[in-house]
């Protein structure tokens, strides 16, 4: 069996993807996506490529009409301006949730439009160096947790009021307000495209912001129809023909 080549470009920290034709490909094509936001320079991108997509592997992951949540960028400044709000008080700890991988794009864009440097644990540093983040992206990390009050911590940990009163005992001596951003998709609410959302308990505030870095179920459909695709393989909640079938039914629609 001969196997052929598409050399694939994407940067999933910039939420950018694009597809260089190496050579032409005498077999059917497949494009496979991973984790990605469709945006308008990627159509320009895919509308300059002479490459036709017989089979598209799409991440489904909000495959729902009702995650339809805002553009990246408008969560990004939604954050950037709930910080600049949130900090008439100088004993105040950011926090941003952050998986073992994912949500850098938010908190490098914090540091850079900012100007201040973002705290990450010792681990997470060496973790980002792999990444192979430019030298303007790296000299806004530090893990020296005392040369910043916007740290970079696991999801888990700021998931509800419960963990973020525990998590608040280790900073006491230090902090006097805690305001915590939890970035994720799931947090959208249907019908409502907030870029966030605040609730506040004493001395503890939690943001939830639908920030996420796969598409948006409108994104998808963008996507799908610049594609055109022959044959689409949904690969998130893809249970069966009929969960398929109905995910194809709505992105088609």
């Amino acid at each position: 069996m001969k196997l052929y080549w598409i050399n694939i470009q994407c940067r999933r920290l910039r939420g950018e993807m694009g597809i260089r034709k190496k050579r032409r490909v005498p077999l059917q094509p497949v494009l496979h996506t991973g984790d990605f936001r469709f945006n308008d320079e990627m159509a320009r991108t895919f509308a300059m490529q002479d490459c036709c997509i017989h089979t598209l592997i799409l991440d489904t992951t909000y495959c729902n009409p009702q995650y339809n949540f805002p553009k990246q960028e408008s969560v990004v400044q939604f954050v950037i301006e709930a910080i600049q709000a949130e900090s008439f008080n100088q004993k105040t700890l950011f926090l941003i949730g952050s998986y073992t991988i994912g949500k850098e794009r938010l908190f490098l864009e914090v540091a850079h439009v900012l100007r201040k440097k973002i705290y990450v644990t010792a681990a997470k540093l060496r973790l980002l160096e792999c990444l192979e983040l430019s030298v303007e992206d790296m000299q806004w990390l530090t893990s020296n947790e005392h040369e910043s009050h916007i740290h970079v911590v696991p999801m888990w940990t700021i998931a509800s009021f419960k963990r973020l009163k525990q998590l608040s005992h280790q900073y006491s001596e230090r902090f006097s307000l805690i305001v915590a951003f939890s970035p994720t998709g799931w947090a959208f609410s249907k019908g409502k495209k907030s870029a966030g959302r605040r609730w506040q308990q004493g001395t503890i505030i939690r943001y939830e912001v639908p920030y996420s870095e796969h598409c948006s179920f409108e994104e998808l459909k963008e996507f799908v129809k610049l594609i055109s695709a022959v044959e689409i393989i949904p690969s998130v909640n893809n249970e069966g023909a009929e969960s398929r079938n109905d995910m194809l039914a709505l992105l088609l629609s």
